[in-house]
């Protein structure tokens, strides 16, 4: 029997784990005036959409998840025939509908699979599990990383797997810190909400203070906050030590940057924070932030995962 699992776009993981581990990437579109940019995690592809798109203030673009009808046929077409069970780790459902999308997609690829399999010659039943993730980006990752390691290293059964990871979701934070406030409280604008006003923008863009956002079960709230840019990212890595020392749930950090990786790997505090990793037997990655992200925090962002024991 042969298991697959599908991620949105929006998990920020690497190209080459998700190569090598044969994840299913269900992208996530960016819609513009008068074009489109297709996530599906090529990080030069995103790089340069940071260079070309985000750096237009003025730009305003509408997420494009895969409808019910899509996600029907992407599976009818390729991943019925590929699997045999195959998980669905979406986006929090809070903040996209590709949870919602996917489960109704579920009933008519369950009801219309028999006659493709048959018809390729392919015995056997076919299933398929739909999971809210209750988290974004590097959250979504580090759940993504413990499914991949839960069939592979621990060989739990598909039908013991849901349970698994519906309890990790309650274990799992995503931190990210924006660069460059005006995307945050722009996106925050056009949705409606007003937590980050014109005179707390003002003040916090003045004396140049970064929050640190932290995503959990399905909400997004401000967990701490920092003076600069690099200083707020030095106190994340701080944290991120101290959960290490703590115990983690999951034996890996996630990491993301809105941008060329090589600005954060290069930096001290991230080499400070690899060899404490490293001592303690912590896996760690880092990736190029999916768009959709970017889309939300802007260029030069940073975002950290991981779930913790309690």
């Amino acid at each position: 029997m042969k298991v697959g699992v599908v991620i949105c776009s929006s998990a920020d993981l690497p190209r080459s784990y998700i190569q090598a581990n044969d994840l299913n990437i269900m992208p996530i579109s960016l819609k513009f005036e008068d074009s489109e940019f297709v996530d599906v995690r090529d990080p030069e592809a995103t790089q340069q959409f940071y260079r070309n798109y985000l750096a237009d203030k003025d730009l305003e673009a509408n997420t494009g998840p895969y409808t019910v009808n899509q996600i029907k046929n992407w599976f009818l077409d390729e991943l019925v025939l590929k699997y045999d069970r195959v998980l669905v780790l979406s986006l929090t459902s809070t903040r996209s509908p590709i949870f919602e999308n996917a489960t109704k997609a579920s009933f008519a690829i369950l009801r219309g699979y028999r006659q493709k399999r048959r018809d390729a010659g392919i015995k056997g039943s076919f299933s398929l599990r739909v999971i809210d993730t209750k988290s974004l980006f590097c959250g979504e990752a580090v759940i993504a990383y413990e499914t991949i390691r839960l069939i592979k290293e621990e060989k739990v059964a598909f039908d013991k797997l849901r349970p698994r990871i519906e309890e990790l979701t309650k274990h799992t934070y995503g931190f990210l810190v924006p660069n460059d406030l005006y995307y945050l409280r722009n996106n925050a604008r056009r949705k409606g909400d007003k937590s980050l006003g014109a005179m707390k923008y003002l003040l916090a863009k003045g004396l140049d203070i970064k929050p640190i956002m932290c995503a959990h079960q399905g909400e997004t709230y401000a967990h701490d906050k920092g003076k600069g840019f690099d200083a707020t990212v030095t106190k994340l890595f701080e944290q991120a030590k101290k959960a290490i020392d703590d115990g983690l749930k999951v034996p890996v950090v996630c990491m993301s940057y809105a941008g060329d990786p090589n600005v954060i790997t290069s930096r001290d505090d991230y080499k400070s924070f690899i060899k404490h990793a490293e001592k303690n037997d912590i896996q760690s990655t880092m990736a190029v932030m999916s768009t959709t992200a970017g889309i939300n925090l802007g260029p030069g962002a940073f975002c950290l995962g991981y779930a913790t024991i309690d």
